[in-house]
């Protein structure tokens, strides 16, 4: 049976962290690649999970690994995976964010067996959680609804405006986050570049979509949490506002949120959960049609809201 690890960047409370490490035990991990994306706070430094591998990325580690701080997100998070890459124990690894849980009707080691030897790097595609009727919009991780990436551009530009209102324009195929799904390495081979979204080799993608391999292996996402909760949503905006996370690869719909979301949080508490609920709260009629065309489904992933 294939074997897995997972290697993550991240600068989150101990709570979200240990809520990943241990969802992705369960889920059969060797090991959590956890590296902390500054210099460890004591809180976090104390914590103990079965599982966990928490790496500090202070000016010590980057002076020996970068020879400096790397100012952008994506190059800090591309040098930590080949880092845990180089350190990696299990056949696998796979590159995520603290935000992101891959499920499917299968068990990921189950998954990776299936995916033959010629290929080096697989991706599973994104499904985005957000709170559908039922779920309690003031929970963190309370969402059980995910939507998925619309396949027709056509009739997302055509309908987006009637399902999402005012939002619509501001999301990419379906989704308010990214549409790239997440990759698993083969951890006994070398890459020149390891993204976000996909590995290359000499300049050349080589992370092959699981669905292409395979149309059985269709069934497996990675569930992406781009909003654990209103607090950490307002939170991580305000500091993307206030330029302390830098990302120049920001795609065009995350810089137009990035606008609307910056007019309704000077407009307060009020206008910023509205909006919030714009965004990722969904209403039975728009879950019922997103499902009925297939871009939308209901999975429990956590056993507490």
């Amino acid at each position: 049976m294939a074997s897995f690890s997972t290697v993550s960047l991240m600068r989150e409370t101990p709570d979200v962290v240990r809520r990943f490490v241990e969802y992705y035990r369960e889920a059969g991990a060797d090991e959590s690649l956890v590296y902390h994306d500054g210099p460890l706070p004591p809180e976090l430094a104390a914590l103990d999970v079965p599982g966990l591998v928490l790496v500090p990325c202070d000016d010590a580690f980057w002076g020996a690994l970068a020879g400096g701080w790397p100012d952008e997100v994506e190059d800090r998070q591309s040098a930590t995976a080949q880092a845990g890459l180089a350190r990696c124990r299990s056949s696998w690894l796979l590159v995520c964010d603290a935000d992101e849980f891959v499920f499917g009707d299968r068990r990921i080691p189950e998954f990776l067996d299936r995916v033959p030897d010629s290929v080096d790097a697989v991706s599973v595609p994104t499904a985005e959680a957000v709170w559908g009727p039922g779920d309690d919009l003031t929970a963190p991780f309370g969402s059980t609804h995910f939507r998925v990436k619309w396949r027709s551009h056509k009739l997302w530009k055509g309908l987006r405006r009637l399902v999402y209102g005012e939002v619509g324009p501001h999301m990419k195929h379906g989704l308010a986050g990214h549409i790239g799904g997440k990759e698993f390495l083969r951890a006994d081979r070398t890459y020149s570049w390891i993204r976000c979204h996909g590995a290359e080799r000499d300049g050349v993608g080589i992370t092959r979509p699981a669905a292409s391999i395979d149309p059985d292996l269709a069934d497996m996402y990675v569930g992406h949490f781009d909003a654990i909760g209103l607090a950490r949503w307002t939170e991580k905006w305000r500091r993307r506002i206030e330029r302390d996370t830098l990302n120049p690869y920001m795609p065009e719909h995350r810089v137009g949120q990035m606008q609307l979301i910056a007019d309704r949080l000077r407009g307060g508490d009020r206008a910023a959960r509205a909006l919030f609920k714009c965004f990722y709260g969904l209403t039975r009629a728009q879950y019922t049609l997103l499902a009925l065309l297939g871009y939308a489904f209901r999975r429990k992933l956590f056993t507490d809201p």
